[in-house]
């Protein structure tokens, strides 16, 4: 792949939001494609790269070197992952390719998250970029049973791609700088592409070079250890979803509390998280809010740009669990925050206690209705006014990122 160079302290008894842009890199790699020629994979493997993502094809057509550069890996004892350059120009021809790169790696063992290259834009718009980027996605998802990794560099992630793009982890291109200039929407990187011209013992010619971490590996180091959330819970994947993005832990090692009451400080944190901590300065705004509390600097950005007000007049009352419609308004405004089509409404005749919900969350909540993130708690109740539980907030966040 080549470029032009250019989501602490454990919450008690709620959510814990971690402060974290990237994770430590683990493994030293590289990914290569037709374009490095025959690879000597064990020279490879003694110069200490670990890993390496082979190109597996591209469009409708295989890279000509991929079975081979797949099984000489293998033999070497390096762990693999394949990606697919992506050239689809609509949402059909993004679903037919993810098809097509499921197939050709159907018969081949790997051992990292199948990874999505999108860097052929043409004259597409930024809407239709993420919708054929999603589409691939979504349908190599379906295809493989594995969430896949997206690929793309900085720049890119800072203009293009949207919040929905963001659960699938980040393999992101930058060249030159320590740590990626910009991650965008996406709070940590589980693959970080730093050089494209390198040069590593068995390869001829340059290759790029990269760092990655166990978030790349389909089988994880730190499995969800979460004894009270077993797989056929509705709240789950939420979970699962946040876990494994290191935005969520439990009220102890081994237990997440899913009837725990959610806290007003763990949503704001996690948006503020969500967002790349935008740096501030000044006091927070509410008398119950110190700047030196966990949550101090995430209340005065959220504050600062109308999503967090004030729950009793000059306070924010953190510790206060967090209404099912509250919850809607805070991801509506951070949506709107973020530049997101936040238009959709549902009238909520269907709920019966639909009068139950407050003046200033009834955007909020035919919003959240009409797009999935909130929904009934029977087939006519919606109750807005409850406290959400951290398995709520947990679902609800989910939904949200992957709109």
């Amino acid at each position: 792949m080549k470029w032009i160079k250019r989501w602490c302290f454990l919450l008690a008894l709620s959510l814990l939001v971690l402060p974290v842009r990237a994770q430590a890199a683990v493994y030293e790699g590289l990914d290569v494609s037709v374009w490095q020629g025959e690879i000597d994979f064990s020279q490879v493997k003694a110069a200490g790269k670990e890993m390496v993502y082979i190109r597996a094809g591209y469009g409708l057509s295989e890279d000509s070197r991929f079975r081979e550069n797949a099984e000489g890996a293998r033999r070497a004892g390096m762990k693999v992952g394949f990606y697919f350059f992506v050239t689809a120009t609509n949402q059909t021809q993004a679903r037919a390719q993810a098809v097509y790169f499921s197939e050709l790696i159907r018969e081949y063992p790997y051992d990292c998250r199948p990874a999505v290259d999108f860097e052929q834009y043409g004259t597409l718009s930024k809407g239709e970029l993420n919708g054929i980027a999603l589409a691939f996605a979504e349908t190599l998802e379906e295809r493989t049973g594995k969430t896949p990794a997206f690929y793309t560099n900085a720049s890119s992630a800072a203009e293009i791609w949207e919040p929905a793009l963001t659960r699938y982890p980040l393999w992101i291109a930058d060249y030159g700088p320590k740590e990626p200039t910009s991650l965008g929407y996406w709070t940590q990187w589980v693959g970080f592409q730093y050089e494209d011209n390198g040069r590593v013992p068995g390869i001829a010619g340059a290759v790029d070079l990269d760092r990655f971490t166990e978030g790349m590996l389909l089988e994880q180091g730190a499995e969800m250890p979460f004894l009270d959330v077993r797989p056929q819970d509705w709240y789950a994947k939420g979970v699962t979803e946040l876990f494994e993005r290191g935005l969520l832990q439990g009220i102890t090692p081994d237990r997440f509390g899913p009837d725990r009451p959610a806290q007003r400080a763990a949503v704001v944190t996690m948006l503020y998280r969500l967002a790349g901590e935008p740096p501030g300065s000044g006091p927070t705004g509410f008398s119950d809010v110190p700047l030196d509390a966990w949550y101090g600097k995430a209340v005065r950005w959220a504050g600062g740009i109308g999503i967090a007000r004030g729950a009793a007049p000059g306070e924010f009352l953190p510790a206060r669990g967090v209404s099912r419609q509250a919850l809607a308004v805070f991801l509506y405004r951070y949506g709107e925050y973020s530049g997101r089509d936040v238009e959709k409404r549902d009238n909520l005749q269907g709920y019966a206690d639909r009068s139950q919900v407050a003046p200033w969350a009834e955007e909020a909540v035919q919003w959240a209705v009409a797009e999935g993130i909130l929904r009934g708690t029977g087939r006519e109740t919606l109750a807005p006014q409850a406290t959400a539980d951290r398995a709520q907030m947990a679902v609800m966040v989910q939904r949200f990122l992957e709109k």
